[in-house]
């Protein structure tokens, strides 16, 4: 009787040492399951517990909706221009032929009526003088941004007048106006830079109107 007691002290001792090992193993629990009369049987209860660990790796795909903005490409077509380059020699006597075109083109104008072919002609022909004069360098001590600056724009008066008057437009009449002020600007300035003596001729009286 005291050897049975022993034993199953012993054995409890066991099941508490085996319940106690290390974490993360699995635990082996064991019991003795003691009959009605109070003395142990030979039926054993074994439980075994374990502990699954795994590692799940979650793979997210994010999407991005990305908003575009589109620039619009303009292409700008410069309308053509003398170069402004003052490294160009001025030719005095190519310059003066010219200077001296522009008074006789202006003489001539005067005298027609800025309508039709011959006067769609003749304000051509001014244009080219002008742009030649755009080619060949400015006149000593002239600012030359500004003197070719004027060179452009009387040209380009010119050939919009000579569309005009080849229409039969009445704004040709106007625009040859200012063309004609603006030359003589011009010229004044040549004189002041190469004393020179160019002037326009007088311009023609104004028709009058007779009211009845």
């Amino acid at each position: 009787m005291h050897r049975a007691r022993l034993a199953a002290g012993l054995a409890l001792s066991a099941a508490v040492a085996l319940g106690g090992c290390s974490s993360g193993q699995p635990a082996v629990e064991l019991s003795q399951v003691a009959g009605t009369s109070g003395t142990p049987v030979p039926t054993q209860t074994v439980t075994v517990t374990e502990i699954d660990t795994r590692t799940v790796t979650a793979t997210a795909t994010v999407v991005t909706t990305a908003t575009v903005v589109a620039t619009p490409t303009v292409t700008v077509t410069a309308l053509p221009r003398p170069s402004l380059t003052t490294s160009t020699v001025f030719n005095r006597p190519v310059a003066l032929a010219d200077y001296t075109s522009l008074v006789v083109d202006v003489r001539l104008l005067d005298r027609m009526s800025l309508s039709g072919n011959a006067a769609a002609l003749q304000l051509d022909l001014l244009a080219q003088h002008l742009a030649r004069l755009g080619a060949n360098g400015p006149p000593p001590g002239l600012d030359a941004p500004s003197y070719y600056g004027r060179l452009g724009s009387l040209g380009l008066f010119a050939r919009a007048a000579s569309d005009e008057a080849q229409a039969n437009s009445p704004v040709a009449q106007s625009r040859y106006a200012v063309i004609r002020q603006e030359t003589g600007v011009l010229l004044t300035l040549v004189n002041g830079a190469l004393k020179t003596t160019f002037t326009l001729p007088t311009p023609p009286p104004k028709p009058t109107t007779t009211t009845p």
